[in-house]
């Protein structure tokens, strides 16, 4: 089964919203058809995976694979669930903060604002949820395709839904892109909002104002959209519960 990767020919800029709460922020949401992920982020930084966000972090580039064979001899006794192939292990290593070559989306709009708004603002800059609108034939969901590439030898960018084995994955209706590296300079990862020349028809970006993240903060834990759910187990319950009874004095102004 061939997959389409995620380019085009057509040139433009992303299209821009600007929200400062939550109501604008779910009229924004609803704009979008069905084919859409999301990605929440405290600042604009470039979408960069995280094994390329720093260049010179030589070794995370230059021994990327080696780096996640590591992690699977080492995992083996904290996991219930065993990955496949290197396309599940990525993800479980990507949800467990191991430089990896995926960046993390969500099809949950809300589930990316509290990504988006759960931290302090940074100099007083607006938080960004990015929006991409993709075509179902660009996405894998099954990586038992025996014509699948390897993720360490792909030449162009994948939308990965990895399929639901991962409890937190799924409770954060989580997606990843799996990123290429440049052909002219293998030590680098193009960033996703460059790689495709169409972005005015395929992504936006959503800024909601940074005097707007307590008040944000307090409506989506209100509406169910908190650590609780979306980590399931004892940690993410023990900061649903911190954050409940210790609630900041500006949210009392939501």
């Amino acid at each position: 089964m061939q997959h389409k990767h995620l380019k085009s020919k057509e040139t433009g800029k992303p299209k821009v919203f600007a929200v400062s709460n939550i109501i604008e922020f779910i009229e924004v949401a609803l704009y979008f058809d069905q084919n859409v992920i999301f990605r929440g982020q405290t600042k604009e930084w470039p979408l960069v995976p995280s094994a390329g966000r720093d260049v010179d972090r030589s070794r995370v580039l230059e021994n990327e694979k080696e780096i996640l064979e590591e992690f699977k001899r080492e995992s083996i006794p904290y996991i219930d669930f065993v990955p496949k192939n290197d396309w599940q292990w990525l993800a479980l290593a990507q949800h467990n903060r191991l430089p990896t070559r995926l960046l993390d989306w969500t099809t949950n709009p809300l589930a990316a604002l509290w990504f988006a708004v759960k931290d302090s603002a940074i100099e007083d800059s607006p938080a960004v949820v990015w929006a991409f609108r993709y075509k179902k034939s660009e996405a894998i969901c099954d990586t038992s395709d025996p014509d699948l590439k390897s993720p360490f030898f792909i030449d162009e960018t994948f939308l990965y839904f990895p399929e639901h084995v991962f409890p937190s994955i799924q409770a954060q209706s989580g997606a990843f892109t799996v990123h290429h590296r440049e052909e002219k300079n293998p030590g680098l990862f193009p960033p996703f909002e460059q790689i495709f020349k169409n972005a005015d028809l395929r992504l936006s970006k959503i800024e909601i104002a940074s005097d707007s993240f307590p008040s944000i903060q307090y409506q989506l834990f209100r509406i169910g959209i908190s650590p609780a759910s979306l980590f399931p187990g004892l940690p993410g319950l023990a900061e649903k519960i911190r954050y409940d009874n210790i609630l900041r004095e500006d949210e009392f102004n939501a």
